[in-house]
């Protein structure tokens, strides 16, 4: 028997959260899990909650989407606690880098009692530093992408949007978007090289997808050690257009407007060459302003079950 803290959200999956929160406590309770639900309302008060109560649990389980899986990180990297995530949100990003059962309430729940029984993955996480992180000690994680491009000004206006809801938000808000679109001016420093441009998209990868399941850097492997800066340059709003179908195969990496670097150390910051920068989204949440320090940590979160770079095979 195991003592498990759960966070659940009831927003997410276009409003089925709450159902699937329900369920996955009463069958974790029913196969014999001590379980605290540490859900309290936020999601900066459920997290608070759960870095709290890290001495009282054998393991953290959120359930919903990469908002909620972005929460988990939060909490268990670079600690002893593992990670179980119930994929059940609008996107599950984080979970299909780790091949990880999604709208399955019993088969996650299966994968997290094999994870509790040992068998645990280790994967890299990305960790961004600067001042304006939204996080105590500006110091924030993520396991999949970070982007300050135009996706993420859709992302900023998807998130004020009440509908529609779940993915169709995101298409309103491209729409929306893209007339104001002015190439961004960026400065990029990764691992002692440097250079300034205008720019569409940068990106800093750990894993393949984001904005739920758009391949933005297929090499990206959360076990490797590295990360992947993807710069997209500066672009008219019809080649924009023309492109955005491109990642749902992942073509658009082929593109020649399209550079990839791999690297361990990055620094992103603002350049006079064009628009400012948009705030930075990681894991589909708002992390800040640039600059930001970003770097990869080898094999800081463990997660129950997890089976990395299943997306590679």
């Amino acid at each position: 028997m195991s003592t498990l803290g759960v966070i659940t959200n009831p927003t997410s999956g276009s409003g089925r959260g709450e159902a699937w929160g329900a369920q996955a406590l009463a069958l974790l309770a029913a196969r014999g899990h001590r379980v605290q639900d540490l859900s309290r309302g936020s999601w900066a008060a459920s997290l608070e909650e759960a870095r709290r109560r890290h001495r009282d649990l054998d393991a953290l389980v959120v359930v919903g989407g990469d908002g909620m899986a972005h929460l988990g990180v939060q909490a268990c990297a670079g600690t002893k606690m593992p990670l179980g995530i119930v994929a059940a949100g609008s996107g599950n990003d984080v979970a299909a880098s780790l091949g990880l059962p999604q709208y399955d309430i019993p088969a996650a729940i299966d994968v997290i009692e094999r994870g509790l029984e040992g068998d645990v993955a280790h994967m890299d996480l990305g960790r961004m530093d600067g001042p304006g992180v939204a996080d105590r000690k500006g110091r924030r994680w993520f396991a999949a992408v970070l982007s300050m491009g135009i996706d993420a000004a859709v992302a900023e206006y998807g998130s004020r949007l009440r509908y529609p809801r779940g993915p169709l938000k995101y298409k309103v808000a491209t729409f929306r978007v893209l007339p104001q679109f002015k190439p961004y001016g960026v400065r990029i420093e990764a691992d002692g090289e440097s250079w300034e441009q205008t720019c569409t998209l940068v990106a800093v990868a750990n894993g393949p997808v984001f904005g739920g399941g758009l391949k933005v850097s297929r090499e990206s492997s959360v076990t490797d050690g590295m990360l992947e800066v993807v710069v997209a340059n500066a672009m008219s709003k019809r080649r924009i257009l023309q492109l955005f179908p491109q990642l749902y195969d992942g073509s658009v990496i082929d593109a020649p407007e399209v550079r990839i670097v791999r690297a361990r150390r990055i620094r992103i910051g603002p350049a006079e060459l064009g628009a400012p920068l948009p705030a930075a989204f990681a894991d589909g949440e708002l992390v800040g302003p640039a600059p930001l320090d970003i770097r990869v940590q080898p094999g800081a979160l463990q997660v129950l079950g997890g089976r990395p770079d299943s997306l590679r095979a």
